[in-house]
């Protein structure tokens, strides 16, 4: 897996199909959250301003619905796919990728263990979706963080979930 800190803003240049489970093929762009601050701090004047905004325009995903688009562009697979494979409502699934309707954590995380979503992406999807990342002290959320770690399916993350006692994804 890529080894990305959470504070990297990344973008897929090539694409992968979902079981694909070598990533390292699968290169991100990135620039840190913390360089693209220091270049805006550094910014002197509009030309620069300009070129700054050029440059990140279009590269950087930022809702919850663009990023879904953009990793499962990434992964080779459209809506049809991803309603089956996480196990969601049909029109519920097309209304998440077209943005008109906000998912449950809960379906961020079938969304993310189906287009087996590293921790990364994962902890990316929750946060540009304001669901909460995922917290190693909270013991179910430790249990999901194993779960994608371990590119576990659904079925075997909840049953991980259900062995500990947690309710499963719904």
């Amino acid at each position: 897996m890529v080894g990305c800190q959470p504070t990297v803003c990344m973008v897929y240049n090539t694409c992968m199909g979902p079981d694909n489970n070598d990533r390292k093929n699968n290169k991100y762009e990135e620039k840190p959250t913390g360089m693209l601050f220091d270049e805006l701090k550094n910014t002197k004047d509009r030309k620069q301003l300009d070129a700054y905004m050029e440059s990140i325009r279009d590269k950087y995903p930022t809702d919850f619905s663009q990023y879904l688009r953009h990793i499962m562009k990434s992964r080779g697979v459209d809506t049809g796919w991803l309603y089956r494979n996480a196990y969601l409502e049909r029109t519920f699934a097309y209304q998440i990728v077209r943005g008109a309707r906000h998912p449950s954590r809960d379906k961020i995380m079938l969304i993310a263990l189906a287009l087996k979503m590293d921790l990364t992406e994962t902890q990316r999807a929750l946060e540009m979706s304001n669901a909460g990342i995922l917290y190693p002290k909270d013991e179910r959320d430790s249990l999901l963080i194993y779960a994608v770690e371990h590119s576990m399916s659904i079925r075997d993350a909840n049953a991980l979930l259900a062995s500990y006692g947690f309710n499963e994804l719904e």
